[in-house]
């Protein structure tokens, strides 16, 4: 792999209307080089007040301890994987986000890159909030709430992982 022109990755994803990142990790702190517009409409920011920046900083001071750690471990795995993070936005509001991690490897498997799909999760149905409603019709509600988050999640996967591809068949060239 070489390096991203960032020139070209930018014709290629500014269209996408998944919040996208792309993070160096040959540099210290693997900072961000690439952000899509998707993500700053997303977070707030704008692309140059995050550029050279850890993702990190989306978490201000909320307590993502667990979802830092499976980040760490799955980067070292350097395989894909998922993880829910609590982060603010720009005008710190607070949201759950869901990112799906493909770390782009060279041949030896040394991290070049790490590409970040992220999806805004929303709050859920809750049982406490459908008193009215039987309990059973409830549990009902909730298996299916389930299996459309599984389908979702799904998507969002095959649909992440395509991206990084693309980036790699990039690198490739």
């Amino acid at each position: 792999m070489t390096q991203l022109n960032m020139t070209e990755v930018a014709k290629r994803l500014d269209g996408a209307n998944i919040p996208l990142t792309i993070a160096d990790a040959t540099r210290p702190d693997m900072p961000l080089c690439y952000v899509n517009p998707a993500f700053c409409t997303a977070t707030g920011y704008d692309s140059e007040q995050v550029i050279g920046k850890n993702c990190r900083f989306l978490q201000g001071d909320l307590d993502n301890d667990t979802a830092r750690l499976k980040m760490r471990r799955g980067l070292a795995q350097r395989t894909g994987f998922q993880v829910v993070f609590r982060n603010k936005r720009a005008d710190g509001s607070t949201f759950d986000n869901l990112v799906i991690i493909e770390p782009l490897t060279d041949a030896e498997g040394e991290l070049l890159y790490v590409v970040g799909s992220q999806f805004v999760l929303k709050d859920g149905m809750q049982a406490e909030q459908t008193n009215s409603a039987g309990q059973g019709i409830v549990r009902e509600i909730d298996k299916l709430l389930q299996l459309n988050e599984r389908l979702r999640a799904t998507s969002r996967q095959a649909l992440a992982r395509s991206m990084a591809a693309s980036v790699k068949l990039w690198l490739e060239r």
